[in-house]
């Protein structure tokens, strides 16, 4: 994918507001990052304002463009930017460097991880930019291909503290990843009459009045047909009587233009258009073998049709392409093709062979899926999807052309392209049909729809199970094991009990069956039959691989958090969250995060889980997947509410609901309804948070939920409901968790159902008595949060009944916890009760600004990884991000902790706050 040969442009005219946003964007003497996309109708002058803001800039300007049907190469667009620069890779750590030269085809292997080439592509243009500032134009971006489009906008997220300009043009008729349209938009809307006019004036062209006019009315005001109608248009298409052909003013005017040449011009002009590349040194070898040359294009670089330079030749513009090729024959059309083939690289050779063969053809398959696997060893998957399914067009049996689907479906589900592979396992299971094919099938679909829609996953699933029990008891288990997690999701857990029970019966023994089964019994407070699986789970994961079984890892540990095993799920995580990292494996790494933050919430790490949760939010959202980006805003409520930031609770909730609602994911409402109770209960509102909490409670009996711990807001609701004087629900809702505590053993469950009924105790014994069995359950669980909480409650009964001096040292106890939390309200809650007892306050609030709460997320996880030992190099290697961000970050880290080197941070760190082994 080359840069078009220039041409001169036409003068810009209007436009003055655009090109000063442009032109702030892209000054040289900004110290910051910046990502502009320029959006517009073809010929609104996108390439004219990039190619201007190029050429005026001082900055170091990096280049590409896209051109409609040339995006078969992995990562061409980016060798495009990087080969200029690449001197640079050498500052990289080795893994990064290796995976980046892998993808450019500069050496032999297998990538393993398309996020190592994103960060290295990151990495390399920042340590450019450190040398002088630069400027990265990437003109039409929809048709640049996908891999390089996906390291695009990854490097578009990270530009803030970078010398580093990004200018994005994007057609607004072409599909784009939806990402990029939350990145700043520049949209360019038409030219006005005046300036259309304006735009002929500067032409070397003689019009009358009433031809301007004309070429006014019918062009719209978009600048290049205004031009290419001035230049090259006939008389007739000026008549204002005239009787007009369909189409827009510029393709009539191309039209005319095109039809008006020599046939042999007109040969030539379709090696342009069907060709992949600009490079006269492979253009014109095809030339020569339809018994053409270069000087046959003369003809149409005189009317403006074709550009061309020492190295390359092509259309002016895109949108000439369809124009030549709609009269180009159908044997003119194989015959370029072939010829193309003929000269081209192998692995572009094949998409022309494709198109100029019919199918079937063993031969086109089998390069085709030589490409596909050269697409996947470079980690290019959506590359390497798209090569498995135009080899199965040509391929023959049908055996074989479902096989090759299947594949293609797999490395699109990876990829995170849950429609194409949905798609595409639909047609693979219309071309075979035996029960072991259709159970690998529905495997896959499940996986993809899973996050995009759940409850279409699952009776396909359930039918494929279904179908091959008789003869595959194995394949059986694994399709009743996958339907489980979005029957989980979808809040249907009933359903997910029995087919849990199906699974087992079947006996699945794998990691994810093991996994699976164990999570979903502990959801159902079955876990005496739980427990035995998790047992056997923890003794094979020190063998399982932390990626592949990545998860089973996932869902045993989140399993273990529900049944209070607490060092279990660590053990569980083990790797996972470091090897997700070091591959690069987003979508392990975004639900490994979260799931881990659970464990943090319950230690009390909260600053920890706050900053992995947000990372995790930040994948899903590049990802693009709502359902676990929902799951990761529950618990950012959660904390926002403890800490009393209500508005953030209410923000992080609602998004949640707006992401999961669509996708059926019924399971979030009973997430976000409990964070959205515990924000306001912290913030005072106990009514208001009595009714969303007696909301979580009735959503989870629907659902069948018998696990305290899984969403743990009973505490929340049995206090809402004391504050509030409704005794008969505050005694409902202690009844409703005991019976959690009698079914599961639970330790969560007896400390809340005790502190319960201490408040609502008749007497001062009785209440001691059971304040007593609470802190005994207490202990058997690490949750400072919920411990103080139980302190706090103790406290103010012992005041009630007159016992203001017993109640200080618990109220001073719970005061600690919550301060260390970073829990305000409760902290306020507990000075008052102190006020109420006589006690002094010794001071002002206590000074916070060299807390760890005062670290942003990410400032949070550079800190983590400085005090762990990691150089600047391995922290940006293992948070994805330029090692100047992590310089920039530190200065600030340094600041308000109040250090002043590495070794005075790592100190400090863990003092204030100890990891526990595995912390990522």
């Amino acid at each position: 994918m080359s840069e078009r040969p220039p041409s001169a442009p036409p003068q810009v005219v209007g436009r003055a507001r655009e090109r000063a946003q442009l032109a702030a964007a892209t000054g040289a003497h900004r110290p910051d990052g910046t990502v502009t996309v320029l959006l517009g109708e073809p010929g609104s002058g996108k390439t004219t304002l990039l190619d201007e803001i190029a050429d005026a800039t001082s900055r170091t300007v990096l280049r590409t463009a896209g051109v409609e049907g040339e995006a078969v190469l992995p990562f061409a667009g980016l060798a495009d930017l990087l080969l200029p620069v690449l001197a640079h890779a050498d500052e990289l750590p080795g893994v990064q460097r290796e995976a980046l030269e892998i993808a450019l085809a500069l050496r032999a292997g297998d990538v393993g991880s398309p996020l190592a080439v994103s960060a290295a592509a990151l990495g390399v243009l920042a340590a450019a930019a450190d040398a002088r500032p630069l400027l990265l134009v990437v003109d039409d971006f929809p048709w640049i291909d996908p891999p390089s489009q996906q390291v695009l906008l990854f490097v578009a997220r990270r530009l803030a503290p970078e010398r580093i300009a990004l200018l994005l043009g994007v057609r607004d008729e072409v599909p784009v990843d939806p990402a990029i349209w939350r990145l700043p938009t520049i949209a360019l809307g038409p030219l006005s009459a005046d300036e259309s006019r304006e735009l002929v004036r500067t032409l070397p062209v003689r019009t009358s009045p009433a031809v301007l006019e004309t070429i006014v009315e019918r062009c719209g005001g978009n600048p290049l047909a205004v031009v290419e109608t001035a230049r090259t248009a006939g008389p007739d298409l000026l008549d204002a009587a005239a009787t007009l052909p369909p189409g827009s003013a510029l393709e009539r005017a191309w039209s005319a233009a095109i039809d008006g040449l020599p046939a042999t011009t007109r040969s030539a002009l379709a090696v342009l258009a069907l060709s992949h590349s600009t490079r006269r040194d492979e253009l014109e070898p095809v030339l020569g073998d339809l018994g053409l040359a270069a000087d046959d294009l003369l003809p149409a670089e005189r009317r403006r049709l074709v550009a061309r330079d020492e190295d390359q030749v092509c259309l002016r513009h895109d949108l000439l392409r369809p124009l030549v090729a709609a009269r180009t024959s159908r044997d003119l059309r194989r015959r370029v093709l072939r010829g193309l083939a003929r000269h081209a690289p192998r692995d572009v050779a094949v998409w022309y062979l494709a198109e100029s063969t019919e199918a079937p053809d063993d031969d086109v398959a089998e390069r085709l899926v030589e490409a596909a696997t050269s697409a996947r060893r470079r980690s290019a998957l959506q590359a390497a999807a798209r090569a498995w399914a135009r080899a199965a067009d040509f391929t023959a049996g049908p055996v074989a052309r479902a096989d090759r689907l299947l594949t293609a479906a797999t490395d699109a589900a990876i990829a995170g392209s849950s429609t194409l592979a949905a798609s595409w396992c639909e047609q693979a299971l219309a071309l075979r049909h035996d029960p072991g094919f259709a159970a690998d099938v529905e495997l896959v679909r499940t996986r993809a729809l899973s996050w995009l829609d759940p409850a279409g996953a699952i009776d396909g699933a359930i039918r494929a199970a279904d179908a091959v029990l008789p003869h595959d008891r194995a394949r059986a288990a694994r399709l009743f094991v996958e339907a489980a997690i979005p029957l989980t999701m979808t809040g249907r857990l009933r359903e997910m009990e029995a087919v849990a029970d199906r699974a087992r019966t079947a006996g699945d023994d794998t990691l994810n069956g093991l996994a699976t089964i164990s999570h979903s019994y502990a959801l159902v407070g079955r876990w005496a039959d739980a427990g035995p699986l998790l047992d056997e789970l923890v003794a094979r994961a020190a063998d399982a691989d932390p990626l592949w079984d990545a998860q089973a890892l996932i869902a045993g540990a989140q399993g273990a958090c529900f049944l209070e095993r607490f060092d279990d799920a660590a053990r569980l995580f083990g790797a996972v969250t470091s090897t997700a990292r070091q591959v690069g494996a987003p979508l392990v790494l975004a639900f490994a995060l979260t799931c881990h933050a659970e464990i943090d919430w319950w230690a009390g790490r909260w600053s920890a889980a706050s900053a992995d949760v947000t990372e995790a939010v930040e994948w899903a959202d590049e990802l693009g997947q709502a359902g676990s980006r929902a799951f990761g805003a529950t618990l950012l409520a959660r904390l926002a509410g403890a800490r009393g930031d209500v508005a953030a609770c209410r923000a992080h909730a609602e998004a949640a609901l707006q992401g999961a609602g669509p996708l059926g994911i019924a399971s979030m409402k009973v997430y976000a309804a409990a964070a959205l109770g515990a924000g306001a209960l912290a913030a005072g509102e106990p009514a208001t948070a009595a009714a969303h909490l007696a909301r979580a409670r009735r959503l989870s009996d629907e659902m069948g939920t018998a696990c305290a711990t899984s969403v743990p807001f009973a505490g929340d609701l049995v206090d809402a409901m004391v504050r509030t004087g409704d005794r008969a629900g505050a005694e409902s809702a202690v009844a409703w968790v005991a019976r959690d505590a009698e079914r599961t053993g639970s330790a969560y469950a007896a400390a809340i159902t005790a502190r319960g009924r201490g408040l609502l105790a008749d007497d001062a014994d009785d209440a001691e008595r059971w304040f007593a069995t609470a802190h005994d359950a207490h202990a058997r669980l690490d949750a400072p949060y919920e411990h103080a909480r139980t302190v706090l409650a103790h406290a103010e009964v012992r005041r009630r009944w007159r016992r203001p001096g017993a109640a200080r040292p618990l109220l001073l106890d719970a005061e600690a916890t919550f301060s260390g939390l970073g829990a305000r309200p409760w902290v306020e809650r507990v000075r008052l009760e102190l006020a109420a007892t006589g006690h002094r306050a010794s001071g002002e609030v206590p000074d916070e600004s060299t807390s760890l709460e005062t670290l942003t997320p990410q400032e949070f996880q550079i800190a983590r990884g400085v005090a762990d030992g990691q150089s600047n190099v391995e922290v940006a290697a293992a948070l994805f991000v330029s090692r100047k961000t992590v310089e920039a970050h530190l200065t600030r880290i340094y600041r308000k902790l109040g250090v002043r080197s590495r070794t005075e941070l790592a100190t400090e760190f863990t003092r204030r706050r100890r990891l526990p082994e595995g912390t990522p």
